[in-house]
């Protein structure tokens, strides 16, 4: 009967210590990236991008005289006229590779 309840107390004592013993670590909800929070960091990266670029082209821009400017000007709008961002013709389209 003592050798029973021995055998028993030690059972349960190992099964109620059994689940702290092969359980992981749970990660911090902090630390866990979601597409959400990836995403958004994404966007917070590419504004400071955007807004580093700005603030070099009005730099660059402020540096120039006025005649520069004023040339720079004239060029970037001859360039929007020729063919800026156009897409190719139909036929070239159609018969280039992929």
């Amino acid at each position: 009967m003592k050798a029973l309840l021995k055998f028993l107390l030690l059972v349960i004592l190992l099964l109620a210590g059994s689940p702290n013993l092969f359980a992981q670590r749970q990660k911090k909800e902090s630390n866990k990236v979601t597409p959400a929070s990836a995403q958004k960091k994404e966007a917070g990266a590419m504004e400071q991008k955007q807004s580093d670029y700005r603030s070099r082209k009005d730099h660059h821009l402020e540096s120039q005289d006025k005649a520069t400017r004023k040339r720079m000007k004239k060029t970037l709008k001859k360039a929007e006229r020729h063919s800026w961002g156009n897409r190719a013709p139909w036929y070239k389209r159609w018969f280039r590779r992929k």
